[in-house]
């Protein structure tokens, strides 16, 4: 269930156009601080620093395990060394390379370790985009071991078979073009950086993002990607970092590259994740009142139900347009409380629908699983701006008056009374 917001008819002008860039910067940077990214960021980079070696020794295992692949592994590996190491990435190289050298005499049991250990990177990936996403969900244990598996085993082969099928070009007529043409060369860089880095956004959260949406977080992350090598680069020329750590000065530099690296990455998928709920237009008054959320629960599971009567579910973007005065925070809020009570659920692509029938559901249902406020005794004003809420209207004012046997009355007859009136 979509809805969109019929455009006015008038031109844009600079103006509005900075107005609403602004405002979605700040958008952006509320969703980059309330996910806590700085220190997700700090925790990737410690577990990226642990799995680096285990990972690069499946990829690299996997693609000098086919002959077709293994005389271009070591382009590859330069590679990947020149544009995603800066500053220190000769040091990294010969230490990575004396490691991925004693891996090949691993047991058995290091073998499976080690292929763990690149597991761990992959699983708290997962778990930081899921966050950013606002999944509460992630993917079964079956379901990760086929992305997991499929992206350790079928990434390094189409990788491999990426530069093995273009190599001949690149150091043919196109390839002399570009050595000799330095801007040429950091374009094609920029443009594949940025298709990795939407596939990225589009693969790894548990729920569907919009291309367009992963594209324009991904260009973001593969633009600040560009200007962090250069601004790291500069600043390790300048610190003289022997001088404190001595021989160890690459493993510093090199977790802070990597520290770097992550907030760029969550920036971008923050970006990605912000513009799905982002609102071109500030909503009509503020969050609802702490006393109006079962208010607000009575309608959200009222659009699930309608949704559940199609056979449709409702996206998390759905939802924000049919309730366009709440906020996306205090909306996921309530809809958890509903969640852990097993009344609403979300479906494999991060979809809502109700988990049971409305039949079976009352307002004290509601009241009792979420620790809402129940407005009968203080008088407390209801909004209303549809049938729907004249109907919540008048069951809390019978409540008052009567008692509270009006509240075990259906949620379906409730909606259904909505409709009719």
């Amino acid at each position: 269930m979509r809805i969109f917001a019929a455009a006015e008819n008038r031109p844009l002008d600079v103006q509005d156009l900075l107005v609403r860039a602004r405002r979605l910067a700040r958008h952006v940077w509320q969703h980059f601080k309330d996910d806590r990214c700085f220190e997700e960021a700090a925790s990737l980079g410690y577990t990226s620093l642990i799995a680096l070696v285990p990972l690069l020794a499946v990829i690299f295992g996997i693609v000098a395990a086919f002959p077709v692949f293994s005389q271009w592994s070591s382009q590859l590996q330069s590679f990947i060394f020149s544009n995603l190491m800066p500053a220190a990435g000769e040091q990294v190289e010969n230490y990575l390379a004396t490691f991925l050298e004693s891996v090949s005499g691993l047991t058995l049991p290091g073998t499976v370790f080690l292929i763990l250990t690149a597991l761990l990177l992959m699983f708290r990936i997962e778990v930081a985009f899921n966050r950013i996403w606002r999944v509460g969900r992630s993917r079964s244990l079956t379901a990760r071991i086929v992305v997991y598996w499929a992206v350790l085993t079928l990434a390094p082969i189409m990788i491999g078979a990426a530069v093995a099928l273009s190599a001949r070009m690149l150091f043919g007529g196109v390839a002399v073009q570009a050595a000799q043409n330095p801007v040429l060369y950091r374009l094609g860089i920029f443009g594949m950086t940025w298709m990795v880095f939407a596939l990225i956004f589009v693969l790894v959260p548990n729920r569907r993002v919009r291309f367009r949406d992963a594209l324009a977080g991904a260009f973001v992350s593969a633009l600040l990607f560009e200007l962090a090598k250069v601004g790291f680069v500069a600043y390790v020329s300048n610190a003289n970092y022997t001088v404190i750590y001595g021989a160890l000065a690459t493993v510093p530099i090199f977790l802070f590259w990597l520290y770097l690296v992550w907030i760029v990455v969550l920036l971008g998928a923050s970006l990605a994740a912000s513009l799905t709920t982002f609102r071109d237009r500030p909503r009509a008054g503020g969050d609802w009142s702490r006393e109006a959320e079962l208010q607000m629960a009575f309608r959200l599971v009222g659009h699930l139900w309608r949704a559940q009567r199609q056979g449709q579910t409702c996206t998390h973007e759905g939802l924000l347009a049919l309730e366009p005065r709440v906020g996306e925070r205090q909306m996921l809020g309530i809809l958890g409380r509903l969640e852990e009570s097993s009344i609403v659920v979300r479906d494999d692509a991060g979809d809502w629908m109700l988990a049971r029938d409305a039949g079976d559901l009352t307002l004290r249902v509601l009241y009792r699983c979420g620790q809402f406020h129940l407005p009968v005794q203080d008088g407390e004003p209801v909004h209303i701006d549809s049938d729907w809420d004249r109907v919540y209207a008048t069951v809390l004012n019978r409540a008052q008056r009567e008692g509270l046997r009006h509240l075990d009355r259906p949620l379906r007859e409730l909606y259904l009374e909505g409709e009719h009136e």
